[in-house]
């Protein structure tokens, strides 16, 4: 048992960097241990399963420092112990963050950089498994549980099993559609992020966009350029308007084509109401390039 335990934990590490590298969260630093602040907890160092940092798109002259922990099983999620096991993995995470801050790791990162006015140390919790049965929704499950550990931190990020296959699948149909295309995530202009030095497309993932309800993606080549929005919920009327206007202010009313992408659309279901949309949005110009799609790619439409 303790050897297929071992198989499954390692099945899962490779899950995670496989998926971390599609991000952009290139060579991250794993498996390494951070001395214990809180020697009542952990008597001499938190074990983490991995660690990242980059320059934030998101908020300018910040570094964003994320500890990551990997959860990995073939059995479902248990239903009646998933928020006691949650509130388990998400304190142990949070005092391996606070190790963290008073860490040389921390300290050798920040030194590395200059023209840095602050930074975040988050944590990214990735609970998965492989069962295909049982529910795979946990983020919706947990967003109401109050958590007060009283561990100083900034934000961990659950990622569960409908989370990773949301991220993964945008990617990969970007991918598979745009061959001959260079795909970067889009940063959008939130009011933080106005120097100019900030880009606005990149293919680092912000930590931000992995419990984002959108994907915004960008696939470019020479002088052909197109805005990708995929949604993880199902096709919505409310929803198609809101994110043509993200797109439209995406691209600043310049990029040649868009595309919105959902994961139940249907074209003989869906078509009328999309077009529809298109005659109420009022912008000939933007909607003429407009597709709406099934990012899960399938034959029949």
């Amino acid at each position: 048992m303790g050897e297929y335990s071992k198989r499954v934990g390692e099945v899962g590490e490779t899950v995670v960097a496989d998926f971390l590298a599609l991000i952009g969260w290139i060579n991250p630093l794993r498996n390494d241990d951070i001395d214990s602040i809180d020697t009542e907890f952990r008597k001499r160092t938190n074990g983490i399963d991995g660690y990242f940092h980059y320059v934030n798109p998101m908020v300018s002259s910040t570094i964003e420092n994320v500890i990551y922990s990997s959860k990995y099983s073939t059995d479902p999620y248990p239903v009646s112990q998933v928020t006691t096991q949650f509130k388990e993995r998400y304190l142990e995470l949070a005092k391996a963050i606070e190790s963290f801050k008073k860490s040389e790791l921390k300290q050798y990162t920040i030194n590395l950089h200059q023209n840095i006015d602050t930074h975040f140390d988050r944590g990214v919790l990735f609970w998965l498994n492989n069962s295909g049965t049982g529910e795979n929704d946990l983020v919706s499950r947990l967003s109401r549980i109050e958590l007060n550990t009283g561990v100083n931190h900034d934000g961990i990020f659950l990622v569960d099993n409908k989370r990773i296959e949301f991220i993964y699948d945008s990617i990969c149909f970007a991918q598979l559609k745009y061959r001959l295309h260079n795909i970067d995530f889009v940063y959008f202009n939130n009011g933080l992020n106005n120097d100019d030095r900030n880009p606005r497309n990149g293919r680092v993932m912000p930590i931000q966009y992995i419990n984002s309800s959108i994907l915004p993606l960008r696939a470019s080549k020479e002088n052909e350029t197109t805005i990708i929005i995929n949604a993880i919920d199902n096709f919505d009327r409310d929803d198609l308007m809101k994110y043509m206007g993200i797109a439209k202010n995406i691209g600043c009313n310049a990029q040649g084509a868009t595309l919105i992408g959902f994961p139940d659309y249907s074209e003989t279901e869906h078509l009328p109401t999309v077009n529809n949309i298109k005659q109420i949005f009022n912008d000939a110009s933007f909607t003429s390039q407009l597709e709406v799609v099934n990012y899960n790619n399938p034959i029949l439409r």
